[in-house]
């Protein structure tokens, strides 16, 4: 279906009352829905499957690859379910079976356009018209007719029917002897088809419609015939159809006594593009679903490119369902709109830890603007790579029989060198002192040691006459600035000699 038949999904119970759908799915546009038993998968408009309820063989719960992917469409019985993706690939997930079944896809099928599936089964239609089937080949429902181009596939329970391209309605697997209709064999007399348990539907040129095949099959109501159908509705594993006509009313019919299932009356009318049969399981069963065109959002917006001060970000608009007579979008920085912005975003320091989303809002005559965002986008602060610095001891001076010494350093860079330093005298390989002192962003840094001589002293543990003279000699100073974040750490290193 295309985005812009996409819509609202509605789907209802056996006694006609609306059901409760996942809230993933609230203000979401919809193009397709499947019901197996006790369940539903639907798929969005952006193409992604959605699942609920509580089928035995857990048929609502997406597997991984297929919530990782584009799906394009999506089959299902009460036992397997199966999803097309928009590269043509085919992926499966239900009942496992010791033998051969619909999971087991077959190795390089690619191009598929459409799929069906039965309880043993499924049957792929290519892109280019031929038709792959694999599973249990009950009643030859794999033996697929040599040559044949189809346009469309449906399958029963076991019996598969295509659609060809000459317009005619092929058949095969159960009932494949038995003769078929005498309309369905004309070429162009077919423009539709369904197919319920082992019946089909087939919907002519002239708009009327031929059901065929089934035990238990019931003709088509005499009040359906001639209201110009526009939509089928396959019946899966039980004997029933539906259509909607030319004036979007549902018609249901099914070989039950009791008749068929209630339909909601105020689906009447409504831009229905899309129905789906339920499993008769005389409970609560969700047992219909439409999809009534509306505007509704589908593909979020997006923000593409670098997300750093001085890049450039470019908003890729929403899309929506239904055609909407316009649509308009909006950066938003911090929830605050940006005046004047168009597609494309210039990333400012001001924009440093705000959310960044780009929002698209639709709007159609006689309906309420649509809007959707974007996922955020926080710009991070801007990291500049710390410079090189280098470190010089300026001047030692010493004071008279070293009672005190005073280091004084300059640490050189382009940026502000604030931070610590380690100032290191050594004597020998004794050391005196080794101190951090602070570094301010002039990168002059100083360090005083009173009482030098008496440290000398104390850490060469000279005793007696010794004591006296310990200050004299040659000493090394080292000076290690550690650096900051915008300054490369650096050393310098000088001698001096006391001699009194």
């Amino acid at each position: 279906m295309s985005l812009a038949q996409s819509g609202e999904l509605v789907v209802w119970s056996q006694d006609g009352r609306q059901s409760t759908l996942p809230a993933s799915l609230s203000g979401v546009a919809v193009s397709q829905v499947v019901l197996p038993m006790n369940a539903g998968l639907a798929l969005t408009a952006d193409g992604r499957v959605v699942g609920w309820g509580a089928n035995l063989d857990r048929l609502q719960q997406v597997p991984a690859a297929v919530a990782a992917t584009k799906v394009a469409q999506i089959a299902t019985t009460n036992l397997h379910a199966g999803a097309v993706t928009r590269d043509g690939r085919v992926l499966m997930w239900g009942r496992k079976m010791s033998n051969l079944n619909p999971l087991d896809v077959p190795s390089g099928l690619r191009d598929v356009a459409q799929l069906a599936v039965t309880a043993n089964a499924a049957i792929a239609l290519k892109r280019d018209g031929s038709v792959v089937a694999w599973g249990r080949n009950l009643n030859g429902i794999t033996d697929v007719p040599a040559g044949l181009k189809a346009t469309a596939v449906v399958a029963g329970s076991t019996t598969a029917y295509a659609l060809t391209d000459e317009g005619t309605l092929v058949r095969w697997g159960n009932n494949a002897t038995a003769p078929l209709p005498a309309a369905v064999q004309q070429p162009g007399n077919v423009k539709a088809i369904a197919a319920a348990a082992n019946g089909a539907l087939a919907l002519l040129a002239d708009d009327t419609l031929v059901s065929f095949d089934g035990a238990l099959l019931v003709d088509v109501p005499s009040e359906v015939q001639g209201r110009g159908p526009l939509l089928l509705a396959n019946g899966g594993d039980d004997l029933e159809f539906a259509i909607v006509d030319r004036d979007r009313a549902i018609h249901h019919w099914m070989n039950l006594s009791g008749g068929p299932d209630e339909v909601p009356s105020d689906l009447d009318g409504r831009p229905i593009t899309h129905i789906a049969l339920g499993p008769y399981s005389g409970g609560p069963s969700t047992t219909g679903g439409v999809v009534i065109q509306k505007m509704l959002r589908a593909e979020l917006p997006q923000v593409r490119g670098s997300v750093r001060v001085g890049a450039v970000l470019t908003g890729v608009p929403g899309t929506f369902s239904d055609e909407p007579d316009s649509v308009q979008s909006q950066w938003l920085v911090g929830g605050a709109p940006v005046p004047g912005a168009g597609s494309s975003l210039a990333v400012t320091a001001a924009m440093v830890g705000k959310s960044i989303t780009y929002r698209s809002t639709a709007s159609k005559t006689g309906e309420s603007p649509v809007s959707s965002s974007s996922a955020g986008v926080t710009v991070p602060p801007v990291v500049v790579p710390p410079v090189a610095s280098s470190t010089k001891i300026v001047k030692v001076v010493v004071a008279k029989k070293a009672a005190k010494v005073t280091v004084t350093a300059k640490v050189r860079a382009t940026r502000p060198a604030t931070g610590k330093a380690v100032v290191t005298i050594k004597k020998g390989k004794k050391v005196i002192v080794s101190k951090t002192v602070n570094v301010p962003a002039s990168g002059a840094a100083k360090l005083t040691v009173g009482k030098f001589s008496k440290l000398v002293v104390k850490k060469t543990k000279a005793k007696g006459k010794k004591a006296k003279t310990a200050h004299r000699g040659k000493y090394t100073v080292s000076v290690k600035y550690l650096g900051n974040k915008q300054v490369k750490p650096s050393a310098g290193s000088g001698k001096f000699t006391v001699k009194r």
